[in-house]
């Protein structure tokens, strides 16, 4: 069995573990290593999708993850309940300090993991400034222009790619 591809994908307890592997990978920053991980754990969810897609926009195969973002938002679409990522229940959304939400909304893309127990509302705002970043990378302005205006324009980096759009 190779290393990249090579191995079948998992099921069960084993799909677990490689899910979590894959986001052990990401916090190295290891991509080749965690794109595998999220392949071979055959999970077909929001926050697979979207890991994918981190480990894709991190080693420039920005047209895939780009796929795999809206393949995401779709996902995360489709499940019962609105409250987190696989159809937790709706929980209140309680608001961080300001100095937290400041550091937010001013900081640069993250480039954290999705777990499955990331709020809704918090892994779709994940999804889509994933997306914006890939499809400024793509030339996709209009795309930039309709997911800052989704996010309510409260990202600095979304409203510092639309600058060099916009001129």
């Amino acid at each position: 069995m190779g290393w990249m591809g090579g191995a079948p994908p998992t099921t069960g307890a084993d799909s677990g573990r490689l899910f979590a592997a894959g986001i052990t990978y990401i916090c190295c920053e290891a991509w080749p290593q965690a794109y595998d991980c999220f392949v071979r754990s055959a999970r077909e969810d929001a926050p697979t999708r979207y890991n994918q897609a981190l480990c894709c926009f991190h080693v420039g195969w920005y047209e895939e993850g780009y796929w795999l973002l809206a393949e995401a938002e779709r996902l995360l679409d489709d499940k019962p309940g609105k409250g987190s990522c696989p159809g937790i229940p709706f929980m209140s959304r309680r608001q961080p300090p300001e100095a937290f939400r400041r550091w937010d909304t001013d900081g640069e893309l993250p480039r954290s993991p999705l777990l499955p127990e990331t709020p809704r509302d918090d892994a779709l705002t994940l999804i889509l400034r994933l997306r914006a970043e890939a499809a400024f990378r793509l030339g996709r302005c209009e795309e930039v222009r309709t997911i800052a205006a989704r996010l309510g324009h409260r990202y600095k980096h979304l409203e510092n790619l639309l600058k060099p759009i916009d001129r």
